[in-house]
């Protein structure tokens, strides 16, 4: 039977960039009926962003009257007219309150009229995790099935932290089910509402199943000496344990690490830059990345532990393990599910040891291991776990 799915997110439908809540919205498409609803723009964005193309799109939208456009077969992407104000600058929570709810009266009108020219009578409204905008929707829609999916710690970031860390409880307290991507989050949601569930993580790695030509590999490493410990992806100082990465390069002078990605000013200001066998080789096409994993001989995610990171779904390990690569991780709750193909690991001792045991045990059999592991993280399956959860 044909599901109806209604689903808003923090992304808007046509964003540069992926994101889980829309490859899971084209997989749902493939076996049910899909609307996805762009929050509305807030009033300082149609003022001060009118040369940007999200703004554009919206204008144009609204200007040819085609709020509604069909994607595909079973999935339509729906662009409101409504506008919403600026709420998480407003310090006091009973004025954040009194706007926030007139910011969801005015979003659920656009839900409404969305659901009505689509056609749905029933319908699962998905909400990923917008802990504003979907706070009221549940009493203001009163949907049959409200699913709350969490994949980020909001309230860890500073940006959210003072309202939605006393406003995400309430959410996930009044959800019918509670869907996470990873085992730390689904641990805290099932504080508040018992039917919180760790439906895994969709993740497309065949861009990273076939090994690129010998020598276009050897060419990108050309002077650097092996082994190569590496790692892919933004050098964002939030995420990664920065003094950990030179203390492993001390501590390791016979190794080479290389780290590929674009630099956040501390990872530019910072002593890595001195130490002789780290590599700084900047951002790369995402075409290009096969070559770079493919050629390390060990590939890292040294996150420092903090609540951002500590229940963050690392979809880069599925990339290194999918090119057959041992990987060696900071160990957090997170990566449990890791726990049988990636080596485990916390502080300048534990990472060096396990370095040495990756490169040590790699075999062909551990390599194919490691990605028949990270090709079964599909979107199709983690649907599938999605729609499981509605089941119970």
């Amino acid at each position: 039977m044909k599901l109806n799915f209604v689903i808003f997110s923090l992304s808007n439908w046509n964003i540069s960039y992926g994101c889980n809540i829309k490859d899971i919205s084209l997989e749902l498409a493939k076996q049910h009926h899909v609307l996805y609803v762009d929050v509305p723009l807030k009033r300082k964005e149609r003022w001060f962003k009118k040369d940007s193309a999200l703004v554009k799109e919206v204008n144009d939208r609204i200007m040819s009257g085609e709020l509604l456009k069909k994607i595909d077969e079973n999935l339509w992407h729906y662009i409101s007219d409504e506008v919403l104000e600026s709420v998480n600058s407003l310090g006091n929570n009973y004025v954040f309150d009194f706007v926030n709810h007139l910011n969801n009266k005015r979003f659920a009108k656009s839900l409404k009229n969305a659901i009505h020219e689509v056609g749905f009578d029933n319908y699962i409204l998905l909400n990923d995790n917008d802990v504003y905008n979907g706070l009221y929707l549940k009493e203001m829609l009163t949907p049959p099935v409200y699913v709350y999916y969490l994949r980020d710690m909001l309230s860890a970031f500073k940006y959210w932290k003072q309202h939605v860390s006393r406003l995400e409880p309430k959410l996930i307290e009044e959800a019918d089910i509670v869907v996470t991507n990873s085992e730390y989050l689904a641990s805290y949601a099932a504080k508040y509402n018992s039917k919180s569930f760790y439906v895994g993580q969709g993740c497309d790695v065949t861009h990273y199943l076939k090994k690129p030509k010998h020598e276009d590999i050897e060419s990108i490493f050309d002077g650097i000496s092996r082994p190569i410990v590496g790692y892919v992806g933004a050098l964002n100082s939030e995420r990664l344990d920065v003094s950990l990465i030179g203390n492993i390069a001390l501590a390791m002078p016979e190794l080479s690490f290389v780290l590929v990605g674009p630099e956040d000013q501390t990872f530019i200001s910072s002593q890595l830059h001195a130490i002789k066998n780290v590599h700084f080789l900047g951002k790369k096409e995402i075409q290009d990345l096969p070559k770079y994993i493919h050629g390390f001989d060990v590939a890292i995610n040294p996150q420092k532990l903090n609540e951002i990171t500590i229940g963050n779904y690392p979809r880069k390990v599925d990339e290194y393990l999918a090119a057959g690569v041992p990987v060696v991780a900071t160990r957090t709750e997170a990566m449990n599910p890791f726990r049988e193909y990636v080596y485990l690991a916390e502080g300048v001792m534990e990472y060096c040891k396990s370095i040495n045991l990756a490169i040590l045990e790699n075999s062909e059999e551990k390599a194919k291991q490691r990605s028949d592991f990270a090709s079964n993280h599909t979107w199709e399956n983690n649907v599938a776990e999605i729609l499981n959860a509605l089941q119970n």
